[in-house]
């Protein structure tokens, strides 16, 4: 699958309903950004939009949340998606009708194209035709990639093996641990010492300054009774069920919770069940949205007054959340994360209120600032136990560190000597993990202590020479001593098994970041502008009725 690198970074934001692509886009006065001087039409702009969210259909398998990181995300994606769009047409390229199918075929492979469309498409709020549309760009994007990068397609067989064998050549690694945890026991608490540790870190252990919000929750179960009703008045409800039943792959497609298939009965009832759950939902969140455009119409200026009294009038009840800054507070609540996010932004704005709604796992929320709570300085008493640990720790932390330099010194000058480092190790009673064999293109290691961080380990081994120690690298759990027992010879079966394909995932890779530097480029020269838009923040997302 092709993934292309977002350059350029534009703050556009592009609203969504449930179903997939909304209405709802707050561009002021139709403007919709524009590429060297010429304006996006509404169509050009939602057109790439829906690709991209098709892109990420494709890739996940489900479509983008509405949290913040996937909002930016979509936000990127969806102005290069145009800048590509516009490259295609500039250079005139009009993928066959064979290039279409041969990229369908590698994106779907033997995935049944009528389900794609009712399972995967048609719930995401697109179309068939959006899906044609994204797989014709897909075959002229990869003309383009080829295009810009056909420089880069050519890979020297033989400097392809080398870098083979040295990314899948497997190393033996033992790592000489000092845990801080092992010296706790060693540390020394004089008298005034926890006081004199406060006194210097007085900074670390003030209260920043946190914020309290009012907000209105709109539970899905609430609106379970009008999802209930909607349900019952499909006639054809039965068949319906049936329908997806059947589609979905009979009763292998629902696991129960022991593991075994649920009994068609269970299986088609679940399926009501989680219909009911999306309507409720809906419900919930058009509830939201009618109750932010309620407070959107409100005479300005807008206080927290104003969100007080339109509840008030409309019968919602206010509730507050625990003081939180912006990394504690909400641990132990349901809030999902963009209720922090949102928050945190009311404190730089003028008005107080977040009218977009906020969907959570179990409701939705319209919130608005009530107060801030000074940072403070805790009373030493109340933190006294935080005190200690923390002192107790960096101290234990300065003995690994000075267990392990010391070592290395010793380890060193014996390997010099030609001492083993199994003798080493004994002598110092030094604590080992050997690590099962891994290589540079080894992802992970099973079972790995979590305190080892195997990436650092892989780099440090790298460099390594057989019977060789890196040096001591401290850490905040104490540190480690990267020891390379051995290299091990490469499988030659294997290397004539997967070379060629490697060979092709160079030619390949080099090729898109070829693309990449040239799309950088293209974006640099391009004078994209996005879309002229009201604040995010402060527009309700509209659900269609």
């Amino acid at each position: 699958m092709l993934i292309v690198a977002v350059v350029v970074s534009l703050s556009m934001v592009a609203f969504f309903t449930e179903g997939g692509c909304g209405s709802g886009t707050g561009v002021v006065a139709g403007d919709f950004g524009s590429i060297a001087g010429r304006p996006f039409t509404r169509d050009e702009f939602f057109n790439a939009q829906r690709e991209v969210i098709m892109a990420i259909l494709m890739r996940t398998g489900k479509p983008p949340g509405s949290d913040e990181q996937m909002r930016r995300t979509l936000e990127r994606e969806t102005l290069a998606r145009l800048l590509l769009l516009h490259k295609l047409k500039e250079e005139d390229i009009q993928p066959s009708t064979k290039a279409v199918g041969r990229v369908t075929q590698e994106r779907i492979g033997d995935y049944p194209y009528d389900k794609l469309l009712s399972e995967l498409v048609a719930p995401a709020g697109l179309t068939p035709e959006d899906f044609e549309r994204f797989m014709r760009h897909e075959a002229g994007i990869q003309q383009l990639v080829a295009t810009a990068g056909l420089s880069a397609k050519l890979v020297d067989p033989r400097e392809a093996e080398v870098i083979y064998r040295r990314e899948h050549q497997e190393m033996k690694v033992d790592l000489a641990v000092f845990w801080a945890s092992n010296y706790l026991d060693q540390v020394v608490i004089t008298n005034g010492a926890i006081g004199t540790y406060f006194t210097n870190r007085m900074a670390v252990y003030r209260v920043p300054e946190r914020i309290e919000l009012a907000y209105v929750e709109f539970a899905h179960s609430n609106y379970m009774a009008e999802a209930e009703k909607e349900l019952g008045q499909i006639t054809n409800l039965t068949a319906i069920v049936d329908e997806v039943f059947l589609k979905a792959g009979g009763t292998n497609a629902f696991p129960g919770t022991n593991g075994l298939p649920m009994t068609e009965a269970a299986a088609k009832q679940k399926i009501k069940d989680d219909e009911l759950r999306r309507r409720s939902y809906v419900g919930a969140r058009r509830a939201a949205a009618a109750f932010g455009n309620t407070l959107m119409s409100q005479p300005t200026p807008h206080t927290f007054k104003t969100f007080e009294d339109a509840a008030a009038t409309n019968s919602h009840t206010i509730k507050v959340s625990p003081p939180f800054d912006r990394v504690r507070g909400l641990e132990d609540t349901d809030f999902p994360p963009e209720f922090r996010a949102r928050g945190l932004a009311l404190m730089t704005n003028i008005n107080p209120i977040a009218y977009s709604p906020i969907a959570g796992s179990n409701s939705v929320y319209v919130v608005a600032l009530k107060g801030r709570i000074p940072s403070e300085m805790p009373q030493f008493e109340k933190v006294q136990d935080k005190v200690t640990s923390d002192f107790k720790n960096g101290q234990a932390r300065e003995l690994a560190t000075k267990a392990g330099t010391g070592f290395h010194t010793n380890l060193t000058n014996g390997l010099f000597l030609g001492k083993s480092f199994d003798e080493l190790v004994a002598a110092h009673q030094v604590k080992v993990v050997s690590l099962p064999s891994f290589s540079a293109s080894s992802d992970t290691l099973t079972n790995l202590d979590p305190r080892i961080n195997f990436s650092f380990v892989q780099r440090m081994a790298q460099d390594l020479e057989p019977g060789k120690a890196a040096g001591f690298i401290p850490s905040v759990d104490g540190g480690s001593i990267v020891y390379l027992r051995q290299r091990q010879p490469v499988d030659e079966e294997k290397v004539k098994k997967e070379l060629p394909n490697f060979i092709s995932a160079l030619r390949q890779y080099r090729q898109n970041e070829a693309f990449q530097r040239w799309f950088g480029k293209q974006a640099e020269l391009a004078r994209l502008t996005p879309p002229k838009r009201e604040s995010e923040l402060d527009t309700p997302v509209q659900i269609p009725q």
